[in-house]
């Protein structure tokens, strides 16, 4: 094992010497249990590179989360790097209307013949495992995944996810391959558009083993075994608690 995924198995907590196909669900728990979802970086405008090297020093060596770019940038070289046969793509959210076009990046996985999307970036609506393009259903505690095809302007695909009230879309996405270029132009979307929702306000989000934790600047969520706990905080808090109950030591 190199040094890169020795430092990437530690952070995550992944005891295993190796990765293969059939640890994916508890690879990709693992995963989303120590880098939560949040835009830190983004409000301070801290300079570093959505590549291989700049993500591994941003969030292996570094306390940081990150959002899509970041969090399946490090998921895509880390399975690359693993000998899996990866590929980046971008798609489009969907939020009561389409965000920002190609700005969400995901992972197009093929393994057994088979092709999959893995995403550890989409906030806390993470199947946690490899999604079947093939339509097939992913569940986890944040509902029911799959693939859709369908042509849209904004892709050939759609993510979709079942929260209990029904199929509603996730984002659109195509197949082809992005690289290291357009990660950069993605985050510099993200950091500098009039229209980014990330560029405003501090939040993040992460799941647990037991739920999930949610916050902005003015509230901290805890959702524990189905039990919420919501209470109020000031401004000056989020750094703090950030620390404490998202990001690793």
């Amino acid at each position: 094992m190199n040094e890169f995924l020795k430092d990437c198995f530690q952070t995550i907590g992944w005891e295993k010497e190796s990765l293969d196909f059939e640890d994916f669900p508890e690879f990709l728990e693992a995963l989303a249990y120590r880098f939560p979802f949040e835009n830190r970086s983004v409000l301070q405008g801290k300079e570093y590179d959505v590549t291989k090297e700049g993500l591994w020093r941003h969030m292996v060596k570094e306390p940081h989360g990150g959002l899509c770019y970041d969090l399946n940038g490090l998921l895509y070289f880390i399975l690359k790097e693993a000998g899996f046969d990866v590929k980046l793509i971008r798609g489009t959210v969907w939020n009561n209307g389409w965000a920002l076009p190609d700005t969400h990046a995901a992972v197009l996985l093929s393994a057994g013949g088979d092709q999959f999307i893995a995403d550890t970036g989409f906030g806390l609506n993470l199947a946690m495992q490899p999604v079947p393009m093939s339509g097939a259903e992913a569940v986890s505690a944040a509902g029911a995944f799959r693939v859709r095809k369908e042509h849209t302007e904004l892709g050939t695909h759609l993510l979709e996810i079942n929260k209990g009230d029904g199929w509603q879309t996730g984002y659109a996405f195509s197949l082809e391959e992005i690289g290291e270029e357009d990660l950069r132009a993605m985050k510099q979307i993200i950091c500098e558009h009039d229209q980014s929702p990330f560029n405003k306000k501090p939040l993040a989000s992460k799941r647990t083993p037991e739920g999930h934790v949610v916050m902005s600047d003015r509230h901290f969520t805890v959702c524990k075994k189905g039990e919420t706990r919501k209470e109020e905080i000031k401004p000056h808090d989020f750094d703090r608690k950030l620390n404490e109950f998202f990001c690793h030591s």
